[in-house]
């Protein structure tokens, strides 16, 4: 930990700057690596004067997006196949992939805004999207707004935590599950919520839709 210290404190802002970048590319992008304790760590370098708390967010939001649109892609340009692949290996008919893309572009957005948030989940969460051709424009906005939101949430831990950085990560340690779990549950009762509404207005009368 010593030795992970001085580098930091001793390597150039700009080379800080690209770690943070290419970290948060690579973990957004199915790289599972933690970055909470990046992102605290060095904003707590920020407060103490070690980094520029500016230049820092835009690195670490930059490499964050920059992970999702890979993961979009890549999930667009041959994740669609590897699905359809699995599905027919376990016998699972196309009309239920067909529903489940359907279910996607649905709730697809809401899913990326909050995954982008979410530990464990970030990782893995775009490639969904990509695959069940979720328009890229809305994609876009979902995950750069969930990233936006979780970079410079982390970074203002760290920048005002300062020293006391190590006692942040702690906590983040703490409550992560649990947090985690209130997050999925959020996102079952809202998909339960839309789709029982949609299956109670397709009961009603024709007189009344």
């Amino acid at each position: 930990m010593l030795s992970v210290l001085h580098f930091f404190l001793y390597t150039s802002p700009f080379m800080i700057y690209l770690i943070v970048a290419v970290i948060l590319l690579l973990e957004s992008s199915g790289v599972p690596i933690v970055n909470n304790t990046l992102l605290i760590f060095t904003g707590a370098l920020a407060s103490l004067g070690h980094l520029n708390i500016w230049l820092l967010a835009i690195a670490a939001i930059t490499g964050s997006i920059a992970g999702a649109c890979l993961a979009y892609s890549i999930g667009a340009y041959g994740g669609r196949q590897v699905m359809l692949r699995v599905a027919a290996f376990f016998h699972v008919d196309d009309q239920k992939v067909r529903m489940a893309e359907n279910w996607f572009q649905t709730a697809g957005v809401w899913m990326i805004f909050f995954s982008r948030m979410t530990p464990f989940v970030r990782p893995f969460a775009c490639f969904p999207a990509g695959m069940s051709r979720l328009v890229f424009l809305r994609f876009f906005m979902a995950a750069s707004a969930g990233s936006f939101i979780w970079c410079i949430t982390m970074l203002c831990i760290g920048w005002n935590v300062g020293h006391r950085w190590n006692l942040a990560i702690f906590m983040m340690q703490q409550y992560t599950i649990p947090t985690f779990c209130i997050v999925v549950v959020l996102i079952v009762l809202y998909v339960l919520g839309i789709w029982a509404i949609k299956r109670y207005l397709s009961k009603l009368p024709s007189s009344f839709s």
